[in-house]
Parts: structure tokens; sequence; C-alpha cells
């Protein structure tokens, strides 16, 4: 019994030993080795770590194809690889630069301070109302028939001197000018056969008539101008300049008249005018400049001047032995004036010459009296006169 049992567990020993034995066996895995050259795809250079020994004579030929070699720059050479100045932006004035101001528009906008000065010649003719003297008549008796005489100036001469300071970006400057013009005119009428002069200066009742008559006129122009200017440049050829400020004037006038024959002996009426006053004034100058510095150019100003208008009236006969009026009209009052000027000329870096044509008007600037009854010596009335010049002015402006 023992013995089955023993055979039966060495039966069992042996069947779970058979499956145990079938199993495979793995080899044992060896320590790790690297490989002797790294791996190099077929066509492709192999890598070389920098200061790797035996490698110095490998070039990357891929990369050398693509990138050429450094130029080393040149002393003095650097300004090349400054992008050209943009004409069209920067920041001087409305688009322009400082420094990128034409050449042709550099004397009306300076990009930089200093002084300036200009210099213009004027050739005008002052024209005056209330310059009657006499009235022509054809006609015997009370009665009139005929025109009406008034003196002209004849042309006149002056100068207009201006100087000032821009200061440093040259946008803004302060302006001093002076004006002076001369003119004066004379006339001379004769009664001729069936005619008879009626003096108009006169006091009624006393010289009404006058067989020959002369006249003398003489002006004496005088203004002073004191701004604040601002230039600024709309484009690369159109700019505009604004003034505004003070003039102060001094402008006097005489207008003599001698009458001889009938009632007069030589009888002479002199009268005086002067008007000295101050006012605010404003104005704008505008220049279109075109090809190589030729340009249009365009000025206009207005003000109005306070002052006093003084007006002496003087009437003698018999060679100044007989007074008849001596007597004075004082009036405090507001002028308006005004003044235009179109021309052209050319303009180049710090020089600038131009002409043209120039009206100025002062409205009301003087106020003689008249006589007018001669029944009643008091009866006296004023007649605001208006002074015009007009003519020519050439002009040259130099900056530093």
């Amino acid at each position: 019994m023992a013995q089955g049992r023993m055979g039966v567990g060495v039966a069992l020993l042996f069947a779970l030993a058979g499956p145990a034995a079938a199993q495979p066996q793995f080899p044992a895995l060896a320590p790790y080795q690297p490989p002797a050259q790294p791996f190099v795809p077929p066509g492709a250079q192999p890598f070389v770590p920098p200061g790797a020994g035996g490698a110095r004579g490998i070039e990357l030929t891929a990369f050398a194809d693509a990138a050429p070699p450094m130029k080393e720059l040149e002393p003095g050479k650097l300004g090349d690889i400054h992008p050209p100045p943009d004409k069209h932006g920067g920041g001087h004035g409305h688009g322009h630069g400082a420094h990128e101001i034409d050449g042709f528009m550099e004397p009306f906008v300076p990009h930089h301070g200093g002084w300036y000065a200009g210099a213009e010649f004027l050739l005008v003719r002052p024209r005056q109302t209330d310059f009657d003297y006499l009235v022509r008549s054809s006609t015997p008796g009370l009665a009139i028939n005929g025109p009406i005489d008034s003196l002209r100036y004849d042309l006149g001469t002056g100068v207009r001197v201006e100087g000032g300071y821009r200061f440093a970006s040259g946008k803004w400057e302060t302006v001093f000018a002076y004006t002076y013009v001369n003119g004066n005119g004379d006339a001379t009428a004769t009664a001729g056969a069936g005619t008879v002069l009626f003096p108009t200066l006169t006091r009624p009742g006393l010289t009404d008539r006058a067989l020959s008559a002369t006249t003398t006129a003489d002006l004496d122009y005088n203004t002073f101008d004191m701004m604040i200017a601002r230039r600024a440049a709309v484009d690369e050829h159109f700019a505009i300049r604004w003034l505004g400020g003070f003039r102060f004037t001094d402008i006097k006038q005489t207008f003599n008249t001698l009458y001889d024959g009938a009632d007069a002996r030589r009888a002479s009426v002199t009268t005086r005018s002067r008007f000295a006053a101050f006012g605010p004034m404003v104005g704008a100058e505008a220049v279109l400049v075109g090809w190589n510095g030729f340009h249009f150019y365009g000025r206009a100003s207005g003000g109005l001047i306070t002052g006093r208008s003084t007006n002496s009236l003087l009437e003698t006969n018999d060679t100044g032995g007989t007074t008849y009026i001596n007597t004075r009209y004082d009036v405090s009052k507001v002028v308006p004036t005004g003044t235009i000027g179109i021309g052209g000329g050319w303009q180049y870096k710090s020089l600038a010459i131009r002409a043209g044509y120039e009206v100025t008007h002062w409205q009301g600037i003087f106020e003689r009296p008249r006589f007018v009854d001669d029944v009643s010596p008091g009866k006296v009335v004023t007649r605001p006169a208006n002074l015009t010049l007009e003519g020519l002015f050439i002009q040259v402006g130099l900056s530093y």
C-alpha cells in the first residue's frame, strides 16, 4: 500500500516537470556598446561637433551656398546705410522736414532762425478826393455851364524797408516796417474869351470870380508797422505768411490855391491837414512757386487806425493883406485802411526778387472845413477826404 502511494507521487512529479522543461529559454542581454560610427543618411555629410579632432577639414557646403561672405564697411561709408529722406513727410511745417524744404521755397519758409531784411521801391500815384478848386463857366451872369476842375497828383516815389528776426525754427518772427511816400501835383487854369472862373474854395460873397488860378499840393506819407508774423508751408509749392500788430501813422498834406483877376487880387486859400494815429493791423502774404523759383505773389492787409485829424484853413486877399478866414477843425476819428497787392518774381535760397501792383486806401482820412453861406458866416460844413496810393512796387529781400 505504501509502495503504491510513492509510485503515484513520482508520477505526478514527472507530469508537472514536463511542461516547464518545454518552455523556450532567452539568452542573457549583453551590456550596451555605442556603435563605432554614427548613422549617416545617404548623401549627407556627417555632423562633427566643434573642436573635435580630425573634423577641421569638413565644411558645411549646404549652408555655404545660401549665405554670401560678409563684407566689411569701409570708413566714411556709413551714410550709405541711411534711407533716403521722405519728401512727402517730416517734422517741419505741414509735412516737410526741417532739412527737406526746397531751395526755391526757402526764402519764404526758412527752416532756421536769424535776421532778414527787405527793401521796396515804390512808384505810385496818390489820389485825393475833395481836391476841387474852381468851376469853368462859359455862361455870363449867375448861370453855371461848365466842368469842375480838380487837382491831380503826379507820379510819386517812395520806399518801404522791412527788417526782423526769425526765431529758432524760422516759423515765428518779429517785424518792423517803415513806408515813406512823397507826392505832389500842380495845375493852372486861365479864363478864355467869354469864360469865367468861379472859385470853390473861397468864402462865398467875397471872392466869387477870378480870371486865373494856380494850385499845388504836397503829400508827406509815413507809416511805421510793428508786427509778429507766422510762416507756414501748405504744400511743396504754396506757403502763407500771417501778420498781426500795430501801425503808427504821420500823414501830412498841404493844398494851396492862388486866384487872381476880377474879385481876386492875388487871393490865397491854404489848407494844411495832418493825421497822426495808431491802431491794429492784420494781414497775409502768399507765394505759389513754380518752375525754378519763379512764383506768383500776393499780399493783403487791413486795419482800423484811431487818431486825430487836424485841418487848418487860411484865406486871404490883397496879396495877404486882408484875411477872410483863419480857422482850424480838429476831430478824433477811426479811419479804416486796407492794402492789396499782386505780382510775381523769383526766389532761391536766401534771395527773393519781386515786382507787382499795389493799392492802399484810407477812408475819410482828412476833413477840411468849407464855408457855404455868404449871409450867415458861421455856416460851415466838413467834407471827409479819401486818400489812395496806387502803383508799382519792386521788392528785394535777403535773409541771413
